[in-house]
């Protein structure tokens, strides 16, 4: 028998989004040795068979009328029964390059409506002989956050390394997982009408050849650099997300004199809730948080600043701090003119630092190389939106941008800038 449960309100947000554009989450996997797709192909069945999510639908029912816009959507379902395996499409294409053009298409192709699971897979090759394979994985956001495509590629690859071992795992949920409202309290803080933040933008920039697409540039922080700074980040009596985030703050400081700077921060639920999920959970459950800090030339107070302020808002008014929710007219009526002004950009800057990713070198015959990371961001969000995770003792930076609203060289300025902070900061 099918299982089936309602999408949760944040789950709904995040599926409205993805068929919009907003937030389509993509994860590449860089892998070397040869491939074989039938091989993929199993490793993606078998997954299915670990993570219920994996194996649902999204079924749309009855229209959910609104007094502000979106007016209306439509009430959804997760439903297990009839829906069709992982697609896997692969592609072999001499132009070393390709892979790209997968990752500009994905990021911004939803996911259509039908009976298939919320994730298509691309496996791209020079040729059926190539040593260098990439698999680029699209998802909807309202399936799967940053800890959950971790997982999933870990596992992925440890599949890939050695099916028969892979097998012998037992399912990690067999029933599909509660949506994150359930476990949450229903009220944060006093009760107290909270103060709504408005966002702050970056300066709106002439942008050459401006184009509705989302690029990313990576960033790696060696194991000793990223071990010195750690030791600092303790010492300083904050968190790596504290640092991160300072460091981006400092470079827009520098670069457009900036006092102070709204930021949006991805938060995993998880340890805040009531569900007890095991850590191995595939499915979203993380909210965003809107915080605002001063700039200052310190980095370490920077630093505790961005980390105390986002962990106040956990605390006392995390549900007035959120953004994951369908707005109401305040937010339109401050955020509207200002955001399609500035090439419909919210908050200067986003920082998920999910921690680490558990994702090794070896595996078996299979080398990974590295990974990309990216969310859609052409339709609206965030000017940057920087993802930190920790791989092999170091720290992998993914910053997401929209090409129609800051060029290259701005975000490589910005980025280098920062990173240097980071480097020197131990």
């Amino acid at each position: 028998m099918g299982e089936t449960r309602p999408l949760g309100e944040k789950e709904q947000l995040l599926n409205h989004l993805h068929a919009r554009g907003g937030l389509i989450a993509v994860q590449v996997l860089h892998v070397r040795g040869r491939l074989d797709p039938a091989l993929v192909q199993c490793a993606l069945a078998w997954l299915q068979t670990q993570h219920p999510i994996l194996r649902a639908h999204i079924r749309y029912g009855k229209i959910v009328w609104r007094r502000v816009p979106p007016f209306t959507y439509r009430q959804s379902w997760f439903d297990t029964e009839g829906t069709t395996e992982i697609p896997l499409k692969v592609l072999d294409d001499t132009d070393p390059d390709a892979w790209r053009k997968v990752f500009a298409s994905d990021i911004r192709t939803p996911i259509p409506k039908g009976n298939h699971p919320r994730l298509r897979i691309t496996l791209v090759r020079q040729s059926p002989d190539a040593d260098l394979n990439h698999i680029v994985i699209c998802a909807d956001h309202a399936t799967l956050d940053a800890q959950s495509a971790n997982m999933l590629a870990r596992a992925l690859l440890e599949f890939l390394a050695d099916p028969e071992l892979a097998q012998l795992k037992p399912p990690v949920r067999t029933a599909l997982p509660p949506p994150i409202e359930a476990g949450l309290p229903n009220k944060s803080g006093s009760g107290k009408k909270a103060t709504y933040t408005l966002a702050i933008r970056l300066p709106k920039q002439t942008v050459p050849d401006p184009k509705d697409e989302t690029r990313v540039l990576a960033r790696y922080l060696r194991p000793d650099i990223t071990a010195t700074l750690k030791d600092a980040i303790k010492a300083n009596r904050t968190t790596p997300h504290g640092a991160v985030t300072a460091a981006f703050l400092l470079a827009m400081r520098e670069r457009y004199r900036l006092d102070a700077m709204t930021v949006l921060t991805t938060v995993d639920l998880r340890r805040f809730s009531k569900l007890a999920l095991p850590d191995e959970t595939c499915g979203c459950y993380v909210d965003i948080l809107r915080t605002k800090h001063p700039i200052t030339d310190d980095f370490w107070a920077t630093a505790r600043d961005a980390s105390f302020k986002l962990i106040a808002a956990l605390a006392k008014d995390r549900e007035s701090a959120s953004i994951m929710k369908f707005p109401e007219w305040k937010v339109y009526r401050r955020e509207a003119g200002p955001t399609i002004h500035n090439n419909r950009r919210l908050d200067g800057l986003a920082v998920t630092t999910v921690g680490e990713s558990g994702l090794q070198t070896s595996y078996g015959a299979y080398t990974l190389d590295d990974v990309t990371r990216a969310v859609s961001l052409d339709m609206f969000g965030p000017s940057l939106f920087v993802i930190a995770n920790e791989r092999l003792g170091g720290l992998d930076l993914s910053v997401g941008y929209p090409a129609i609203a800051m060029s290259e060289d701005e975000v490589c300025w910005l980025t280098d800038n920062a990173v240097a902070r980071l480097e020197s900061a131990g």
